[in-house]
């Protein structure tokens, strides 16, 4: 065994020795003053990327906001002890020509918090990215080159689709504190009733970017079952492991879709109800402000009250409706009575009936039976694909096969679209058949919620 494992590397016990955890994260003015040199290297401004002590001073000059951080901190005895601290994980000093550069992990740092701040929703990358994780997996024929695609492209991937997710629950963080903010406004200025309109927009953009990424997720069904299909090809266990990790963190995204989704569903109906609780008292206030003007300036002549000068009078045009009416004689045209005809019930005619009607019985059995067996499959799998099972019947169930494949993916579409702890996706676009099969259908993918 080799000596390394022998070794095991403990993060919490590592991180909280010493002041580890202060010099990996440091205070906020030395982590201000390293992105302000970030942004000096990034731009050029330091030739090799180099910088003197003087521009250290610099940079912590000028992230200090108020003149008695300035007095504070001015004195060069803790500038140079904060630089001290740096060189731990951040700076690195060459004493041949006293200059500084950045260690690794500052640069991790500061692109870190870029990228963070950076991510912006857009569902047609992901779907980009899916697509081009599709194709280059399609096209993996050996265990060697399947293992770099789990270790680079799909490493790369998985940041860019948290970041998205990320981005969707921030922006309902946001509207939320928002609306916390703006319902102590005074009404009269209407402010708060704007940023509610600004909030109810921004709801609904976030709900059709939530469903523009659940499209773009399809991308990820054709990759699970590719990836399924590789590791029932090799027999290789880190194939099968990475197979697992991946399909678990797809499950984890989806399942983070799903709670976003119910944030939405949880707030959005609140924001509407108070939108309408507002508006309500201000278009009571604007008729009863209105019915005053018209009391107080209402014109009485004789015995007839017209309204005040300025408005005018409101014209009702009624169209005459003539209706005409045909009577109908119940004895105009009588029914003649019929022979009522006598059916001789035999045995044989018994028989048949019986093995109608028990046919009938045993189909219906069979599709509830197919019905109880796919939402099993769903509950402990989490996804599946229906097409399976439609051409599994078709190929297990001789000269009927075709009516019940069809009568259960009928009864498949109408039990899980009136279950919300489901979700049923159908693409018909994309269709799906077997070699020496005439018949295809649509492809239909149910996600347990």
């Amino acid at each position: 065994m080799d000596t390394l494992d022998n070794h095991i590397f403990h993060f919490l016990p590592e991180i909280s020795k010493n002041n580890t955890y202060r010099l990996l994260y440091p205070d906020p003015k030395a982590g201000l003053a390293v992105i302000w040199l970030y942004e000096k290297i990034e731009k050029g401004v330091f030739e090799n990327k180099a910088f003197k002590e003087k521009d250290i001073h610099e940079a912590l000059q000028s992230v200090t906001t108020t003149e008695q951080d300035v007095e504070r901190y001015h004195p060069r005895e803790h500038y140079n002890t904060m630089i001290a601290d740096l060189q731990e994980y951040f700076l690195r000093y060459d004493e041949e020509r006293q200059e500084y550069t950045f260690k690794e992990h500052a640069f991790s740092f500061c692109r870190q918090a870029h990228d963070t701040l950076k991510a912006f929703f857009d569902p047609t990358q992901i779907e980009k990215i899916c697509y081009v994780l599709r194709e280059r997996l399609e096209g993996r024929p050996d265990e060697a080159a399947l293992l770099d695609w789990f270790r680079t492209d799909l490493q790369t991937f998985k940041p860019l689709l948290k970041g998205q997710l990320d981005s969707l629950d921030r922006q309902i963080t946001l509207s939320v504190v928002d609306l916390r903010e703006n319902k102590k406004l005074n009404l009269q200025e209407g402010a708060i009733i704007e940023t509610l309109r600004q909030i109810d927009a921004r709801f609904e953009l976030i709900k059709s970017q939530s469903k523009e990424l659940r499209i773009a997720f399809h991308e990820i069904d054709v990759i699970r079952r590719l990836m399924n299909a590789y590791a029932d090809k090799y027999d290789n266990e880190a194939i099968h492991n990475h197979t697992h990790e991946a399909i678990e963190f797809f499950q984890d995204m989806r399942r983070t879709l799903s709670l976003i989704d119910k944030r939405l569903d949880r707030i959005e109906p609140r924001v509407k109800q108070l939108f309408s609780n507002l508006n309500k008292p201000l278009f009571n206030a604007r008729v009863e402000k209105f019915l005053a003007f018209l009391i107080e300036n209402a014109q009485k002549e004789q015995k007839t009250i017209s309204l005040p000068p300025g408005i005018p009078p409101l014209y009702v045009e009624k169209t005459p409706l003539d209706f005409t009416i045909v009577e109908r004689k119940n004895d105009l045209f009588p029914i003649r009575p019929q022979k009522r005809i006598a059916i001789p019930e035999t045995l044989e005619t018994k028989a048949k009936a019986f093995a109608l009607a028990k046919e009938k019985l045993l189909r219906q059995d069979e599709i509830t039976l197919w019905l109880s067996l796919i939402r099993k499959d769903v509950d402990e799998k989490q996804q599946v694909f229906f097409s399976d099972y439609f051409f599994e019947i078709l190929n297990t169930k001789g000269d009927n096969a075709l009516t019940l494949a069809i009568t259960v993916a009928f009864r498949v579409v109408v039990f899980f679209d009136r279950h919300p702890e489901y979700y049923l996706s159908i693409y018909p676009d994309r269709l799906m058949k077997q070699e020496n099969k005439k018949t295809v259908i649509w492809e239909m993918n149910i996600t347990k919620k």
